[in-house]
């Protein structure tokens, strides 16, 4: 019988969909209920639960919460960037502004009022200046290493290699300590 068995060599549902990716996401982002993502594939809600159990990683629910959130900081980082250049944009209109009127009262050799544009002019050029001053340092994004992907498949790969040496612990902990790199432990003894 080999239908439902799990040793059965039959590959998961959803590891044979082409949106298995978006699938699992919304598993581990929870943007979906399991029975949600059950209807929309035509499956049963423990076909999901089990798949959720035994096929999703820690590493690959951390790798996609990270993901997630460098997604966020980078969608907020550009509405500021933009509100920026809003305003910047705002003070440049301004500042022409003043310069028409400048010229206009010059024109007309109103000599007080052209003195007072230009006064006002002066202030919205520093203005400028100070807030260009601020656009030049952009907001970035930064992910802490423990977030980073390539730092999830690596300690990933350290773990399994002390596993299969169990010898190459000791040394491996001694110089990460000596280089003073982080050594934490997780969800009983999981961890190198």
């Amino acid at each position: 019988m080999q239908g439902g068995n799990k040793n059965s060599g039959r590959r998961a549902v959803i590891d044979m969909r082409p949106d298995k990716q978006e699938i699992i996401k919304d598993i581990v982002l929870g943007r979906r209920t399991l029975t949600e993502i059950a209807k929309r594939i035509g499956v049963d809600y423990t076909t999901i639960q089990r798949y959720r159990d035994s096929k999703i990683t820690e590493e690959m629910r951390r790798s996609i919460m990270a993901e997630q959130r460098i997604r966020q900081v980078e969608a907020e980082t550009e509405v500021i960037n933009q509100d920026r250049m809003d305003v910047a944009t705002t003070y440049e209109s301004l500042a022409r502004r003043v310069e028409k009127l400048i010229t206009k009262a010059e024109a007309n050799e109103d000599d007080a009022f052209a003195l007072a544009a230009m006064e006002g002019l002066r202030k919205v050029l520093r203005d400028i200046a100070t807030m260009q001053g601020k656009l030049a340092t952009a907001l970035t994004v930064n992910v802490t290493l423990a977030e980073a992907k390539e730092w999830v498949t690596l300690r990933t790969i350290l773990q399994e290699v002390c596993d299969e040496v169990p010898a190459a612990r000791e040394p491996l902990l001694r110089r990460m300590r000596h280089h003073v790199l982080s050594v934490t432990r997780e969800d009983a003894g999981v961890g190198i």
